[in-house]
């Protein structure tokens, strides 16, 4: 029952497992978490900044007085220094900016490890055949030379230093197919699911249109990533530079609205009371000030202390209150913010022309040797296929007569010289995804091929 219950995931594990392709390994730099992650900042930073009217708002409460009789209610807001606004707006596109260029830097090198790991294969592999034909021509020569054992025209030299050739050429192949293991269980981290590897050569440009698209030469521009996250870098200092001066100009501190309530029945103040008073609106004070003044008349004017209710006969328009407070700059210079400013500025921008320029050399020095180096794989090639022409071998062996050995040795030197060529477009591409990392030409969305298209 077990084994019927699994077999049909494995079933369906074989119908999905296949062979890594290119179009796999370039798609699987976006299911990367780095990907995700750098995609997600730049999201945060690319939506719309929210309007700030004031820099603090706050509600102030006062009790006037352990009798909770009197309260006062204020609104109060801290406005935006002069400038402060626009220097929010400065920094806000500033930071979207350098977070849009870091995506792109980041997703840049996510392709960059999966091109250069899938160039590596390619290459590495095609150096394991050259490997496996010169063993063969070396075992072949070991052959001839043992016939020609106890001939007058045998060295046994010969026969030691072919040996010797067997042994570092089965080294050679054992070092290839270790770095074809690792290079699979690397890809396997990106693309988990695949049987086999089938990264063929036609998917990489070849040296010609290498050559085409290098002959202009590759211009520094803003649209290139690490320059584009350098630009970045230099608006968002000179923002925050310009930040911090405007927070100088906050001339207003505080501007409040207020509302003072009485409440009259918990309300009471001590009043002197005359005899009107005690006869009329007070009269429950009358026994007591008969007893103090008993020769008192109607308009007696001496007066008994007692706390008494009060009334809040305040009109409503009365009630309110406004707050106001202003810093006065008249003795307050405003110098060295500016000087800081201008400071932050110019080393902002010396960074930035820093950055650019390191840029610039770096792409130059790339570009010349990618085109130097093509120059030599030319030469290797042209030497290569002299060799294996048709009329050139057939002169060739006219002119060895009956020594194989001499045959054997000009398909040795066409294989080496192919392995040159082969080492030498590893390091052109080496140096030219290094370029395309630069140029920004990895970091293009919606293509297929950067390698062929990177540069367009």
């Amino acid at each position: 029952m077990k084994i019927l219950s699994v077999l049909p995931i494995a079933l369906a594990t074989a119908a999905f497992a296949g062979p890594l392709t290119w179009e796999q390994l370039v798609q699987s730099a976006e299911k990367d978490p780095r990907f995700d992650a750098a995609q997600k900042r730049a999201e945060a930073t690319s939506s719309s900044q929210g309007t700030k009217l004031w820099d603090k708002l706050e509600l102030r409460y006062k009790l006037d007085g352990f009798s909770f009789a009197k309260h006062d209610f204020e609104l109060r807001m801290v406005p935006k220094s002069f400038g402060e606004s626009s220097a929010d707006r400065d920094r806000y596109e500033a930071q979207k900016n350098y977070e849009q260029a870091r995506f792109a830097v980041e997703r840049s090198l996510l392709l960059y490890d999966r091109y250069e790991r899938g160039v590596r294969y390619v290459l590495r592999k095609k150096i394991n055949d050259i490997n496996k034909q010169l063993m063969q021509v070396n075992a072949d020569r070991i052959e001839v030379l043992h016939l020609k054992a106890g001939s007058a025209t045998f060295n046994p030299e010969d026969l030691m230093t072919a040996l010797e050739k067997s042994a570092a050429l089965k080294a050679e192949l054992l070092s290839d197919s270790t770095a074809l293991r690792d290079a699979e269980l690397k890809m396997k981290i990106w693309v988990p699911d695949f049987d086999g590897v089938d990264l063929d050569t036609a998917f990489l440009p070849t040296m010609e249109e290498l050559e085409q698209n290098l002959s202009g030469g590759v211009e520094v521009s803003e649209s290139f990533p690490q320059v584009a996250m350098a630009k970045g870098k230099r608006d968002d200092e000179v923002a925050r530079a310009k930040q911090d001066v405007s927070k100088e100009r906050d001339y207003i501190s505080h501007i409040g609205i207020g509302y003072s309530l009485e409440i009259e029945s918990l309300l009471e103040k001590y009043k002197d009371l005359d005899a009107k008073d005690v006869a009329y609106e007070y009269d429950e004070y009358q026994t007591e000030y008969l007893a103090k003044y008993p020769d008192a008349g109607a308009d007696d004017g001496r007066t008994i202390r007692k706390l008494v209710s009060d009334v809040d006969n305040r009109a409503t328009k009365d009630k309110f209150f406004v707050n106001l407070a202003f810093r006065l700059p008249f003795f307050d210079s405003n110098k060295d913010g500016e000087l800081r400013n201008q400071v932050a500025t110019l080393d902002a921008e010396s960074d930035y022309m820093d950055d650019v320029r390191e840029i610039n050399q770096k792409v130059a020095r790339l570009s010349e040797e990618v085109v130097a180096l093509i120059g030599q794989w030319k030469v290797q090639k042209e030497y290569a296929e002299q060799v294996n022409a048709s009329g050139f071998m057939e002169q060739f062996a006219r002119n060895a007569g009956s020594d194989p050995l001499l045959l054997l040795r000009a398909k040795e030197s066409s294989l080496e010289s192919d392995m040159k060529a082969v080492k030498l477009e590893y390091d052109i591409f080496a140096r030219y995804l290094a370029l395309l990392d630069y140029a920004g030409g990895l970091a293009r969305q919606g293509v297929v091929n950067h390698l062929r298209e990177g540069l367009k």
